[in-house]
């Protein structure tokens, strides 16, 4: 009992020292509020615990942390291509330094690993299986997620310092998370920011300590345990998967593992045999399910190049939609010639305020990157740049053409699949051409390797250049392909999914 209110009492020191800490400087409130979901997760536990809920106390940061890793361990899942891009950015030499560095071309395995190991302690929470291991597992990462967050914050602040001061600044910092991969910017326009995504891992680490503490009293699921836990779980993931990111798999994710629960326990399967068979069912289904998307492509697709959406109408400027634009400004640091005296300023107010007038004032630095001073709306496209053989920008020519046409994804010609699926492209282009459609590749790979690849393939198309990530947000496929008609995705297809001619003139072609 002692322990429980010590815990207690920190937890509520901790929340009112943020809002302490609010009222002194509200610029630490995120514009999502996340900040106070953290302080009132401290609120909610702490005031359970001090009141001697120990029990309700667990059930409340078992539901909230439970609902919350299988979501965003499914959102990864789902894209493990695009979580493995990210990482990449993390694993950048001038992001984490050199360590991390040699992590770079693991990305891949590691998305993979992490999505499944979210979407496991989250289910083994929920059911009480392995308290021990799971908690302590959780409070590690929630740690590690934290301090990653945190630096990524930092760094954005380091930058404005070196910035304001004149200095050279080398590190690069990563200023999207990827917490919830593209699931948060398809939905509600953006992701979070560093600091919003290090106030949602607080928020997860005041939970996370009275798991730890209380991991003794985590048994697997009896009846009343399951009548609390599990409908709740339910409703949060309907919320937050359903309702927030408009996405039913996680409950219906949920539902299945609740019935292979619920299925070993009709087979009288008891002890660490029930804990570990449960853990393996819901490991085959999580890497089954992540597996599946790699394979193909992502089930929910939340990028602007998304299948029905017009790639035309996503480049359309705040100006043209009648909405405030995002305000950038440079960062000057000014001298004055006559006194010495320094200081800095953003060129907007330069101009605004005419200090430009004055010839005392002279800029000695300005910022390589410019910065945010007013947020505002950011089309989800910034363009569509693809280069032809005489390095002319024919992106806006092919989103013109008001026939359909056929654009194929190899981002990468060294790591592209020359097996069925190019068989099944070389046959599809050939009967496409026939019948009057434009039939293209688009490959970031040089001219002296994507020239022979496509003589060796017998690809009678022409091939195109754009940057890898650009071809990479648009399908996560090497190869992949895209249907288009005057700027609209009709439809695309992962490499092992490759139709025929017939079969996309039969569903698709009018």
């Amino acid at each position: 009992m002692k322990n429980s209110r010590t815990l207690g009492i920190a937890l509520l020191l901790s929340a009112v020292f943020m809002t302490v800490l609010a009222l002194i400087d509200g610029s630490v409130v995120d514009a999502f509020n996340i900040y106070w979901m953290a302080a009132g997760a401290a609120v909610v536990n702490g005031a359970l615990l001090v009141a001697g809920r120990k029990e309700s106390a667990i059930y409340v940061s078992r539901i909230f942390v439970g609902s919350i890793f299988v979501v965003s361990g499914l959102i990864k899942a789902n894209d493990t291509v695009g979580f493995a891009i990210k990482l990449e950015e993390y694993f950048d030499e001038n992001a984490l330094g050199a360590f991390w560095a040699a992590f770079h071309d693991w990305a891949l395995p590691i998305s993979f690993f992490v999505s499944g190991i979210e979407v496991l302690l989250g289910l083994a929470l929920i059911f009480g299986a392995q308290a021990r291991l799971v908690t302590y597992a959780l409070l590690g990462m929630t740690l590690f997620f934290g301090w990653l967050t945190y630096f990524t914050a930092e760094c954005n602040e380091a930058q404005m310092a070196a910035i304001t001061a004149g200095a050279d600044f080398n590190r690069t910092c990563v200023t999207d998370c990827g917490c919830f991969g593209d699931a948060l910017r398809g939905s509600v326009g953006r992701s979070l920011t560093p600091w919003e995504s290090f106030y949602k891992d607080l928020g997860l680490f005041f939970m996370v300590l009275v798991l730890v503490w209380g991991a003794g009293r985590i048994k697997v699921n009896k009846s009343r345990d399951s009548l609390i836990i599990l409908p709740a779980a339910i409703v949060i993931t309907l919320l937050f998967g359903g309702w927030l990111f408009g996405w039913m798999l996680p409950t219906g994710f949920l539902l299945i593992s609740v019935a292979f629960f619920y299925l070993l326990k009709q087979l009288n399967i008891t002890g660490r045999v029930f804990e570990w068979g449960l853990a393996l069912l819901l490991a085959v289904l999580t890497y089954g399910f992540a597996t599946y998307t790699y394979l193909h492509l992502p089930t929910k697709d939340y990028r602007p190049y998304a299948v029905g959406k017009n790639i035309k109408d996503q480049m359309k400027s705040a100006d043209e939609l009648g909405l405030e634009p995002t305000i950038y400004a440079t960062v000057y640091k000014l001298e004055h010639q006559e006194t010495g005296e320094t200081k800095t300023m953003n060129s907007k107010a330069y101009l605004e305020e005419e200090v430009w007038k004055d010839k005392s004032w002279q800029i000695v630095h300005s910022s390589d990157e410019p910065i945010v001073i007013q947020r505002g709306y950011e089309p989800p496209i910034a363009m569509f740049s693809i280069s032809n053989e005489e390095g002319a920008d024919i992106g806006d020519q092919l989103l013109n053409d008001e026939n359909y046409s056929f654009m194929a994804v190899m981002y990468d010609i060294s790591k592209a699949s020359t097996g069925q699926s190019l068989t099944d492209f070389r046959e599809l282009a050939q009967a496409a051409t026939a019948a009057g459609h434009h039939v293209y590749a688009v490959t970031s790979s040089p001219y002296d390797e994507y020239e022979p690849f496509r003589h060796s393939n017998d690809l009678a198309v022409p091939f195109y250049e754009a940057d890898e990530i650009f071809l990479k947000t648009i399908v996560r496929a090497n190869p992949g392909l895209l249907l288009l008609k005057n700027g609209e995705i009709v439809m695309k297809w992962h490499g092992n999914d490759m139709p025929t001619f017939a079969q996309v003139k039969e569903k698709y072609i009018d």
